[in-house]
């Protein structure tokens, strides 16, 4: 009996059409790309012109809710003054807005 079921498939065996396998990798890619990839990368840059636009004076938010002034600003870091004598030195990456007054 097992005999005849290997009989039945080696007679119907035919050569693999991998098409459609092909064609639904590459819809997937195309919907990875442009709903996960494509939109993050757009965040990124607009995060990385608002880092670059940073200048003394600059009304800024942190990652932490922290509302604070520009103070000065180097290549990593960012000194924001939140009250009267009170100054915090902080990561540029942990700013998470500019707004204005």
């Amino acid at each position: 009996m097992l005999n005849n079921f290997i009989t039945y498939a080696a007679d119907g065996a035919k050569p693999a059409n991998y098409t459609g396998m092909i064609v639904t990798v590459v819809v997937w890619a195309a919907v990875f790309y442009f709903l996960l990839i494509r939109p993050n990368k757009k965040k990124q840059k607009q995060h990385q012109e608002m880092m670059s636009s940073l200048h003394a004076g600059t009304q800024i938010i942190t990652a932490g809710g922290i509302k604070g002034e520009v103070v000065s600003v180097n290549d990593e870091f960012v000194v924001i003054r939140v009250d009267k004598g009170v100054n915090l030195t902080m990561k540029k990456s942990s700013i998470a807005n500019v707004y204005s007054k």
